[in-house]
């Protein structure tokens, strides 16, 4: 079964959007992340985030999945119930049912932010 996945990156903790400025003057739509904090990590090859997808017993909006950050045992373990709770749910997943690979633009959100001179556009 081929599956559509959708994570919502703004979710993540401390993540925020905002307009920038690169050394063309070029203005971008940016996502900001911290590494830190956020369930990202560096490793050899890149940047990654550990995600689970979770059964969904009672389907909504064709979903059968949901998708949460992935944390080892005693890291969740150490949680509290309300720090449990609190945990955001990411995304979902769902049947492809065309050819179409690519799902709906959605409308952004831009927030006005600081411009930077290093970046890469």
């Amino acid at each position: 079964m081929n599956l559509s996945i959708k994570v919502d990156l703004i979710k993540l903790k401390d993540a925020t959007l905002t307009t920038l400025t690169g050394k063309t003057g070029v203005k971008k739509s940016c996502l900001i992340i911290p590494i830190e904090g956020s369930g990202l990590f560096v490793g050899e090859k890149g940047v990654y985030l550990n995600l689970s997808a979770f059964e969904i017993r009672e389907p909504k909006f064709d979903q059968t999945h949901l998708v949460k950050l992935s944390m080892d045992k005693a890291e969740y373990d150490a949680l509290t119930e309300d720090q449990k709770k609190a945990l955001p749910i990411l995304g979902g997943l769902k049947p492809i049912k065309s050819n179409a690979m690519q799902p709906e633009a959605e409308e952004l959100i831009v927030v006005p932010g600081e411009g930077g001179a290093d970046l890469p556009f």
